[in-house]
């Protein structure tokens, strides 16, 4: 075993190819086949709630220690009460 370092190749391996819409990376022997497309359509990581929902009107009784620490907590994001509490029922309910 001889103690030189091989000479460096700068070719590209046999695994490595270039996507057409991405760098140099490895990928998968070109005879696979294709990965079924998402049931959904969607291709984003979260998905998302309509980008403009029709607000209607919700009358309901809370304590007042609770409006005071919404009331405090919108005040601190910069947001209306009405928009803090959109956003945590949304959050809530995962939409």
């Amino acid at each position: 075993m001889s103690n030189e370092k091989p000479a460096f190749d700068p070719t590209p391996r046999p695994a490595l190819s270039k996507a057409t819409d991405a760098v140099w990376h490895p990928t998968l022997p070109r005879d696979h086949e294709e990965r079924a497309p998402l049931s959904t359509g969607a291709t984003s990581d979260a998905l998302l709630g309509p980008k403009r929902d029709k607000l209607v009107e919700l009358n309901l009784e809370v304590p007042k220690s609770i409006r005071k620490a919404l009331k405090t907590e919108a005040e601190k994001r910069g947001m209306s009460v009405d928009q803090l509490i959109t956003m945590l029922a949304r959050n809530y309910l995962g939409r």
